[in-house]
Order: C-alpha cells, then sequence, then structure tokens
C-alpha cells in the first residue's frame, strides 16, 4: 500500500490563505466577483481552479503570491516527479554577479556559442540532466566574459542572456520560480550592460516568464509596453522581428489574466499577423519559435483562458505540430488541448491528450500546478490512463 502523503490541492492551499486572513468565505466570494456556492466548491475540491485569471484574483484579495496558492514543487520521491540536480547551477546564481564574476578561464567565445546550440537542442529534446552537465560551466565563464575587451564583451553578454534564458524554462518547468527569477534578473542585468534595445527586450520577455502567469508580475504586466518600445527599433532584423513577435504573445497573455479578453486577442492577433506577414513559417532557429505554429499554441492556452474550450480546439486543430522544432512547444499544445477537453466533458478524449504530452515532456507536465489540479479533478473517471497519471503526479 503505498503511504506517500497527498499534496494538497489548489482548493485547499485558498481555503488555507483565507482562514489565515481571518476572511469568511462570502466576503472572499464578493471581492473576487464569485458566487459563495462556487468559492466553497472550489475550496472542497468539487470544480479545479484551473485558470491562471482566478489564481491572479483570489491571489490578490487574500494578499498572498499566486505561488502560494498553486504551491511548490511537491516532494520529488513522494509524488513520483521528475528531479534534476541542481547543485551547481545554484552556486554559479548564489555565488557569483556581473560585478563579481568567477576566477575561471574563458575559452574563445566561438566555442561557448557552441555550446549554446547544443543546450538549446538538448531543450528542445527535454535532456534536461544532460544540460545540467553543461549549463552551470557555460554561465560560469560568460559571467567572467562581461569583462573582456572589445567585441568580445558585447559577445559575452549576448550569450549570457541567451544562456540565462535557457535556465530559465528549464527552472520553470521543474517548478523552481526562485532560480527562473535569478536567471530572469542575471539575464536583465547584461542587457543593462549591453545597452542594446533588442536584447534588452528579449531579456524583459525572460523577466516575464520567469514566474508563473497568474501571479501577474510587474515584468508579465509590462510586456505590452514593452513590445510598443522595441517596435521602432525592429528595422529588418529577424530576431528583431522574432522577440517583439514573443512579446504580443506574452501581453496577450498578461491581458489574459488580467481578464482583459479583448486586448488580449489584439494583442495575439498582432503576433500573428507578424508571424505571416514576415514570412517566419516555422524556422527552427527563430528565437523562441516564434512563427505561424507557435502563436497557434499560444492561441490555444489564450482560448482555454478565457473559457472558450471548442475554440481553443478549433485553433489547436490548425497547427502543424510537426513543424515545431521542439518536444516542449509540442506538449504545451497537448496539454491545452487537455483543459479544452475536460472544459467540454470529453474526460477520456483529455487523458489521452496529457499522456501525448507527458511522452513529449513529462517534467513540464507533472510539475504543472495548474495540470496537476485538473487531473485531481478528474481523479474519479475510471480510465487506467487518467488513474496513472494521477499516481505519477502526486494527487492519488
Amino acid at each position: 500500500m503505498d503511504d506517500s502523503p497527498r499534496t494538497p490541492s489548489i482548493g485547499e492551499r485558498v481555503r488555507a490563505a483565507r482562514r489565515a486572513k481571518g476572511m469568511n468565505l462570502d466576503v472572499l466570494a464578493g471581492l473576487v466577483g464569485k458566487s459563495k456556492g462556487w468559492m466553497s466548491m472550489v475550496e472542497n475540491g468539487r470544480i479545479p481552479l484551473d485558470k491562471r485569471a482566478d489564481i491572479a484574483a483570489i491571489a490578490e484579495v487574500l494578499e498572498v503570491s499566486a505561488d502560494t496558492i498553486l504551491g511548490g514543487p511537491a516532494d520529488d520521491v513522494h509524488a513520483r516527479l521528475p528531479g534534476i540536480n541542481l547543485v551547481r547551477l545554484r552556486e554559479v546564481l548564489h555565488e557569483y554577479s556581473l560585478d563579481d564574476p568567477p576566477d575561471v578561464p574563458v575559452r574563445p567565445l566561438d566555442q561557448t556559442a557552441a555550446d549554446l546550440r547544443t543546450l538549446d537542442t538538448r531543450l528542445r529534446r527535454t535532456d534536461y540532466d544532460a544540460m545540467m552537465r553543461t549549463l552551470p560551466g557555460v554561465l560560469s565563464e560568460l559571467h567572467a566574459g562581461a569583462h573582456l575587451a572589445e567585441p568580445d564583451r558585447s559577445e559575452a553578454l549576448r550569450q549570457l542572456i541567451t544562456a540565462c534564458g535557457l535556465a530559465v524554462i528549464v527552472m520553470r518547468h521543474f517548478g523552481h520560480s526562485d532560480l527562473a527569477w535569478i536567471s530572469a534578473d542575471r539575464a536583465r542585468q547584461a542587457a543593462v550592460w549591453l545597452a542594446d534595445p533588442v536584447w534588452s527586450a528579449a531579456a524583459a520577455y525572460h523577466s516575464a516568464h520567469a514566474r508563473p502567469s497568474a501571479n501577474r508580475s510587474r515584468a508579465l504586466l509590462a510586456t505590452p509596453r514593452i513590445a510598443d518600445e522595441l517596435e521602432p527599433h525592429i528595422g529588418d532584423d529577424p530576431m528583431a522581428h522574432q522577440v517583439y513577435g514573443m512579446l504580443r504573445l506574452s501581453a496577450a497573455l498578461a491581458h489574459q489574466v488580467s481578464g482583459e479578453h479583448d486586448a488580449a486577442r489584439r494583442q495575439a492577433d498582432e503576433a500573428a499577423r507578424l508571424a505571416e506577414r514576415f514570412d517566419t513559417g516555422d524556422d527552427p532557429q527563430a528565437w523562441e519559435l516564434f512563427g505561424v505554429s507557435n502563436v497557434g499554441v499560444w492561441r490555444t492556452m489564450l482560448a482555454v483562458e478565457a473559457e472558450d474550450p471548442g475554440e481553443a480546439m478549433r485553433i489547436s486543430d490548425r497547427v502543424d505540430t510537426g513543424a515545431l522544432a521542439s518536444r516542449n512547444r509540442r506538449a504545451a499544445l497537448h496539454m491545452d488541448r487537455f483543459r479544452a477537453l475536460h472544459m467540454l466533458g470529453r474526460d477520456k478524449a483529455a487523458a489521452r491528450e496529457l499522456q501525448k504530452a507527458e511522452r513529449l515532456s513529462p517534467a513540464q507536465v507533472r510539475h504543472s500546478p495548474l495540470i496537476r489540479e485538473t487531473v485531481r479533478d478528474m481523479a474519479r473517471v475510471k480510465d487506467p490512463v487518467l488513474r496513472g497519471l494521477a499516481w505519477r503526479m502526486g494527487v492519488i
């Protein structure tokens, strides 16, 4: 018999935070614009709290971070979740800074650039263990490289922003928002030293996604303004267009979690027009894979967050998954199709979508608090695929 502790549901965390604040259910429901019955069902686990905007609103009223409600990474052993060795990465991020870099030799920067390309390939293949064997050392070198003479100094700073962006994604997939935030802030500092508007915008994108979007962090909410400020600088530089496009998608998410659905739609539409207008197609080398298919992945997620599962399925059906050069992005699409199908009451079909996502990127799926909450709500379904997923996520 498995006596592993069950991870608390999001609803249980909401109840604990509400009681700690001394607030009754009526008041909380009224302040977030919901009925008392809806709030009660959330706390009792009868309906899942799996929309970013709802989580953000409740966290704001209770004066806690969304991280508190979502919960940190569950115990890797008890919750059967994938883990990675973060000792070296923590040491680099905690011990060193651009002002106080490690005393290490810096290889020719074409060699560190080659390492970054390999790291990006490993990320797309979700080979996180291999990444952790290389990424900390590259980060150390690039911290030191920021003190080289020009033009190597600027190249090292650009590479450092790229390396920190890779770290943000991995840490986010494993639920380590603290390390993701430090990585993003290190990229921001490098961008300040570099003083290039495109790379500053790229670093701002990493900051916007270092914490769960339900936190409505200042970095995420700033993306509409940052995209506007970048627009005059994009010229004919492909990377600038790609950074600008990803910021428009981020701006759409910022509006969505703030309940501004029309503004979110306008931002996403602009990103879609940009992807088509500049014929970026689905370039596997595009910055953050900005292109027609990845825009489709984002718009699927935005439709789910807008509680329009039919539209989410229509959008996702048009996405060419074979054109997405990343297992992570393909997994993200299946994860949001899972959520949409659950909203449509098609739980068995939803379970198959989540199974596809898990095969592509186990850590990304099993560490997602939104997915875990929906799986918890579905665990009553007598489906072996779903029960297996629930067990691996530690919710049963």
